[in-house]
C-alpha cells in the first residue's frame, strides 16, 4: 500500500512539475530563442562582422522573419519541458533524501547532498530529453538560414524528427548529449539547490516557512544562480546540437570550447557617427 501510495505521488509530483514548466518556457521561449540566436551568430559570419546585442538582434529578427519567429520549436520545447523538466524537479527531492537519510526534514539536509542531488536528477534527466533539444535548437537556428538566402531544414517538429533520424540516423538525436549532462550537472547543482536552500532560509526569516513569498524569492536567486554558472555549458550544448550532418564544425566539447574562447572578438555596430573627412578631402577641386 505505501508503495503504490509513494508511486501515485510521484506521478502527482511529475504531472505537476511538467505542467509548470511547460507554462513557464512557453512564457520565456522569445528570450530562449533569442539567447539561442546569439550563441550561434559569429558561425555564419566573419569574426570581423559586427555582433548584435540582444535589442539589435531582437529588432533585426522582427523585421526579417516576423514575431511569430520567436516561438520556432514551440513543440520541441514543450516536449523537452515535460520530459526534462518533470523528471528533474519531481526525481530531486527523492534523491536528495536518499542522500542526506529519510529522517532528515528538507530544513536540515546539508548543502551538499542538495548540490550533489541536483546534478545528478539534472543529467538524468537531460539525457533523456536530448533528442527534443536537438529539435528545438535547430528549429530556431533554422530561421538564419532564411535571412540568407537559403532554404530552411525542416518544417516543424515532426519533420524535424523525421528527417534527423531519416539523413544522420538516430543517434544524431544524441548530438551534444555530453555538454548537455554537462550543462544540466553545471546548472541544476548549485541552481536547484540554491532555491531550496534559499527557500528554507527566506522562510525562517520572513517566519513564513513554505510561503509563496518565500519560494518566489528563492526561485529569483536560483534563477540568477542557474544563468551565471550555467551560461558557457549552454552555448557549447547549442553550437554541438546544431552542427550540419557530415560538415561537423567541432570534434568534441574541448574542441568547441576552445574554438569559442579563441576565436576573435567580433566587432560590435558603433552607434556613433563616422568622422567626417579630412579637410583636404572637402575641398572643392579647381
Amino acid at each position: 500500500m505505501a508503495t503504490g501510495t509513494s508511486s501515485r505521488d510521484f506521478a502527482v509530483h511529475l504531472a505537476c512539475t511538467s505542467t509548470s514548466c511547460c507554462v513557464a518556457d512557453g512564457l520565456c521561449l522569445p528570450f530562449d530563442f533569442l539567447k539561442t540566436r546569439m550563441q550561434l551568430q559569429n558561425e555564419l559570419l566573419p569574426s570581423s562582422a559586427p555582433r548584435l546585442g540582444p535589442l539589435s538582434m531582437a529588432a533585426r529578427i522582427l523585421r526579417a522573419e516576423g514575431a511569430a519567429a520567436f516561438y520556432a520549436g514551440f513543440p520541441a520545447a514543450m516536449l523537452r519541458q515535460a520530459s526534462y523538466g518533470g523528471l528533474c524537479f519531481a526525481s530531486y527531492p527523492h534523491v536528495r533524501d536518499a542522500l542526506a537519510g529519510p529522517q532528515r526534514d528538507g530544513a536540515a539536509v546539508p548543502l551538499w547532498s542538495r548540490v550533489t542531488a541536483g546534478a545528478l536528477s539534472g543529467a538524468g534527466a537531460s539525457a533523456v530529453a536530448n533528442p527534443t533539444d536537438v529539435v528545438k535548437v535547430r528549429l530556431q537556428a533554422d530561421g538564419r538560414l532564411a535571412m540568407l538566402g537559403q532554404t530552411p531544414r525542416y518544417e516543424g517538429a515532426l519533420h524535424a524528427f523525421r528527417t534527423v533520424v531519416k539523413e544522420e540516423g538516430f543517434l544524431a538525436l544524441y548530438k551534444g548529449v555530453l555538454p548537455n549532462m554537462q550543462r544540466a550537472i553545471a546548472v541544476n547543482g548549485p541552481g536547484i539547490a540554491a532555491f531550496d536552500h534559499s527557500k528554507h532560509l527566506v522562510g525562517r526569516l520572513l517566519g513564513e516557512e513554505g510561503s509563496f513569498r518565500a519560494r518566489f524569492m528563492a526561485s529569483l536567486v536560483g534563477g540568477v544562480v542557474t544563468a551565471l554558472v550555467g551560461t558557457p555549458f549552454d552555448t557549447m550544448k547549442t553550437r554541438m546540437m546544431n552542427q550540419p550532418a557530415g560538415q561537423p564544425l567541432y570534434a568534441s566539447t574541448a574542441h568547441c570550447a576552445m574554438a569559442t574562447v579563441r576565436a576573435p572578438p567580433a566587432r560590435r555596430p558603433s552607434r556613433r557617427p563616422p568622422p567626417p573627412p579630412p579637410a583636404y578631402r572637402r575641398r572643392s577641386t579647381p
